[in-house]
């Protein structure tokens, strides 16, 4: 009996079924070539041949042409233009994608080396297509004809390309300009590409051409400095540090300055290839060099400092520069961010100080309102209530546009709170805390200040804070976001716009399906259109594009109007039958799945991060494998994450188990961003502190924004969704201590 761990897609069950003919491309296959599965072409070979196996034994195969062009498209994809050919040229195209299949077997005759037949299948795709295969069209009309020799009808098709950000397109249009007549241009083109491209296939085609027609292709200085560092983008250390080596060999070695930039980018180089010692050293040589040098590689030494736990050290180096260098660009970053270690200390004092020193010496920063903010926010944290209070005040006296209104008016009516509770306290009063009002607290009361919060950011975490801080007063809070009800319209039509993308994706050319769809999105000018595109999106799956229209024109419908049909689209149930069934056999509730979603992803499938994450739920690949092993299932392949279906499998199971360890949404959403070891840490030396100054402590900016927009949105889906006739869910304020134990990946 064979002891091989079940497939993950014998372990999932797939509710997506085209509800076309019957021998339409099956949702399986559908979603192989989504995730780019190694078994489509065979899957799509297989569909073909049962298609075509009922000719003559009944009802036709409606489907062929369809099927015909997929396995012709995953031929080329593979790398077989030559049977791409023979299948494209099997079958005539299916209606309304002949310009689709006129495409690809153009390609398919290309990289076949027929090019003359490819230029001939190109030219009788016509002008009657969407613009960007229009657009995509031209310029391989263009290569074509240059391959072939014809620089007089190639030049302008790549003239009329855009060129600049894209280094084949820049190789190309240089070769075409240097036998066109516009030698000067050409060149410019090619050594573009050895500069912003170095690491390109093309760039070292483009220098063997530059020294055909030059003795020697000259770089800049700074043309050697943009080489390296895409170099070392790219992961080429070797290369980098080579255009460092050709810089010093230059006649500018001599200048000081020159010689501090070499010392600063060669320090990174070095420190890419962990010669940290080797790279120290190239840091204390620019701290020797000028001021603006100087500076930099303080900055560089400190935040190395800061990344080996030697914090106080790494703000005694940022105040240096400050009070060093007040003048150059690192002082500001510097003076601000020894603040903010100060507070992570619990120097509330030194931050205070820091603060209010950093805004006196960078008065044009645009950071003042952060450390307006954080100085109040230090204030407090030292019990000076009143002090706290009067600067947040400031704050939204001073900054009325900023990003942290909400939260400066919440914590404002905090220490009002709190300020009133002690005078109370001290004078042995039973008062409930801050009703009433005192010196401190303006008429009505920090009741009516947490009301304000309410009603001026609905569904913000602070509006959530607000609301159980009235229900900690005694009083009925009112509802933090208040609608008429969620009217969904997910089967409503497509939009005849959204025709061809729709076509495109019931033949499995997912990729032109999207570019589509982009384009007709950005078309999309007001309100009523994003409304009815929105809803046509999500009637065809396709939520992200949906949930970006909502939060691109219908801001104002949502959070102001409460417009139901809008809500629908920035909040929606995307992959309802999924998201429900695998939540309800993992416990958790499906609220808390559709905002990590949402914050993750937007909703959209196809999306991944620097950090190699992907899929709604953003999961990196190890995560996956682990949370494979715990269910004892096949590890997916990294592009099955794609597969909305297979990351929700996964990723409800891991927020399942951060939930079961952290018990408590706040802290389970800051596990899922920063992973569940430093959120156990965060957890245990803050223990005793209630959430609001929990998270507000969090150290790392990126996961404070998380948590707050995924409680914030988990509380919204419960309002929205949930059962009205069930009590309200409370946000509880205290922290609770995560179990030993659990998911710890």
């Amino acid at each position: 009996m064979s002891n091989q761990r079940p497939s993950l897609r014998a372990f999932i069950v797939t509710s997506l079924l085209l509800a076309e003919a019957a021998w339409a491309q099956s949702a399986e296959l559908i979603d192989a070539v989504r995730v780019h599965r190694s078994t489509a072409l065979s899957t799509a070979k297989a569909e073909l041949s049962a298609c075509l196996a009922t000719v003559g034994k009944g009802p036709e195969c409606a489907d062929a042409a369809r099927l015909s062009l997929l396995t012709g498209y995953l031929l080329l994809s593979q790398g077989d233009p030559a049977a791409a050919v023979a299948q494209l040229g099997s079958r005539p195209p299916p209606k309304p994608l002949e310009p689709f299949h006129a495409w690809y077997l153009g390609e398919a005759l290309s990289w076949s080396g027929e090019k003359a037949a490819a230029l001939k299948t190109f030219k009788q795709i016509g002008k009657a297509v969407p613009d960007w295969l229009k657009k995509k069209v031209s310029v391989r009309t263009g290569e074509l004809l240059l391959a072939q020799g014809d620089v007089k009808a190639a030049l302008p098709l790549l003239e009329a390309a855009n060129a600049d950000d894209n280094p084949d397109l820049l190789y190309w249009r240089g070769l075409a300009r240097l036998h066109g007549g516009q030698a000067v241009k050409g060149q410019a083109d090619l050594k573009t590409l050895l500069v912003r491209f170095p690491a390109h296939p093309h760039a070292a085609l483009a220098a063997t051409r530059l020294e055909q027609v030059k003795k020697a292709v000259v770089f800049t200085n700074d043309e050697r400095f943009a080489r390296q560092s895409a170099f070392l983008v790219a992961g080429d250390t070797k290369a980098a540090a080579a255009e460092l080596d050709a810089v010093e060999a230059s006649p500018s070695k001599r200048s000081e300055s020159m010689k501090a930039s070499v010392a600063l980018a060669r320090a990174a180089v070095l420190f890419a290839q962990g010669q940290d010692k080797e790279a120290y050293e190239k840091v204390d040589a620019a701290m020797a060099g000028p001021a603006w040098s100087a500076a930099s590689a303080m900055m560089l030494r400190a935040r190395k400092l800061l990344r080996a736990g030697d914090n106080m050290a790494a703000r005694a180096m940022m105040v240096a520069i400050d009070q060093k260098y007040p003048n150059e660009a690192p002082a500001d970053e510097a003076a601000y961010l020894a603040g903010w270690v100060a507070m992570q200390a619990g120097d509330f004092a030194s931050s205070v100080t820091d603060f209010a020193s950093f805004e006196e010496r960078h008065p044009t920063s645009k950071k003042r309102d952060e450390a307006r903010w954080f100085r109040a926010y230090a204030q407090l944290r030292q019990n000076n209530f009143i002090e706290a209070r009067a600067t947040l005040a400031s704050l939204l006296t001073e900054f009325p546009r900023s990003a942290l209104v909400p939260q400066a008016r919440y914590w404002a009516a905090r220490c009002g709170q709190q300020a009133r509770y002690e005078k109370s306290q001290a004078a042995g009063s039973s008062t409930s805390l801050g009703i009433d009002g005192g010196a401190t607290v303006p008429p009505g009361g920090v009741a009516q200040e947490y009301r304000d919060v309410i009603a001026t950011a609905p569904g913000s975490f602070y509006a959530l804070l607000a609301q159980e801080r009235l229900r900690e007063l005694g009083l009925e809070p009112p509802p933090t976001f208040v609608t008429d009800g969620v009217k969904s319209l997910e089967a409503a039509a497509a939009p005849a716009e959204l025709k061809l993308a729709l076509e495109l994706s019931k033949a499995g050319l997912l990729r032109d399906a999207w570019e589509e769809t982009v384009t007709q999105i950005a078309r999309v000018g007001n309100a009523a259109d994003a409304l009815r595109f929105g809803h046509g999106l999500q009637s065809l799956g396709e939520f992200g594009g949906a949930h970006a229209l909502a939060a691109r024109f219908l801001w104002g419908a949502v959070y102001t109007q409460k417009n139901p049909e809008a809500v629908a689209l920035m909040y929606p149930r995307a992959y309802r039958d999924s998201v429900e069934r695998l939540s309800r056999e993992r416990g958790l509730d499906p609220f808390l799945a559709w905002a990590i979603m949402r914050r993750e992803s937007a909703f959209k499938p196809e999306v991944f991060s620097s950090a190699d994450a992907r899929g709604l739920m953003q999961l990196i690949p190890p995560t996956a494998r682990a949370i494979a092993a715990a269910l004892k299932i096949e590890a997916p392949e990294p592009d099955e994450l794609y597969s909305p279906e297979s990351n929700i499998v996964f990723g409800t199971w891991y927020l399942s188990a951060l939930m079961e360890r952290f018990r408590h949404p706040s802290l389970c959403a800051a596990a899922y961003n920063a992973g569940p070891t430093p959120v156990v840490r965060w957890a245990l030396q803050r223990a005793g502190l209630q959430l609001d100054m929990w998270v507000e402590e969090i150290p790392y900016k990126e996961t404070r924004g998380y948590v707050k927009q995924v409680t914030a949105d988990y509380f919204i889906y419960r309002a929205l969704y949930g059962d009205k006739a069930a009590p309200p869910k409370l946000l509880p304020l205290q922290i609770p201590v995560p179990r030993d134990g659990g998911v710890s990946f």
